[in-house]
């Protein structure tokens, strides 16, 4: 199976594989990488969700997938689109997830830039939107460099969010 979605010049986002889950269960349930995203998650959890996960891994048209390095196949991170509803009306959350390790190297922006023209052009959206923790600034930037724009701030899970958009045609 060609489990490719998409590539930039760095970087390869793939569908899950059933050897990814040792490295995503250490992502979500590391303190630090889920800081802004309500915190570790359980690790029974993650590990029955992953392996659910890569028996299908095609099944959900909008995921989170892996992140790799094209040259090494290192995996670095996750990310892709996830529905979500805002006001009452549903639209396409933009995730990006690098490891830490791997932070200031560019790879979240690059991901994003990519899942854009990707969600724009493969998925005919016509919004895509970022919806972050107004305190997490790297991930702030990284919505700004895409050419998202602050839109609103949301009450959610009883957090206020900041919510970034981009609509097809700005990018």
């Amino acid at each position: 199976m060609d489990d490719m979605i998409l590539t930039t010049k760095r970087l390869l986002l793939r569908y899950q594989r059933k050897s990814d889950v040792a490295f995503l269960v250490g992502l979500w349930t590391d303190e630090e990488m889920t800081k802004y995203t309500g915190g570790p998650r359980s690790k029974a959890y993650l590990i029955e969700e992953f392996r659910r996960i890569a028996s299908e891994p095609i099944k959900e048209e909008y995921d989170l997938w892996p992140i790799e390095l094209r040259n090494s196949h290192e995996l670095v991170g996750y990310a892709g689109f996830i529905p979500k509803t805002i006001k009452g009306k549903e639209y396409i959350e933009l995730n990006y997830y690098i490891e830490k390790k791997y932070w200031g190297n560019g790879y979240a922006k690059e991901i994003a830039k990519a899942l854009i023209e990707y969600g724009f052009i493969t998925k005919e959206l016509e919004k895509i939107v970022a919806i972050i923790d107004p305190e997490n600034e790297p991930s702030k930037e990284v919505a700004k460099k895409c050419g998202m724009k602050y839109w609103i701030n949301e009450e959610r899970d009883n957090k206020k969010k900041s919510i970034y958009l981009i609509k097809r045609g700005e990018i």
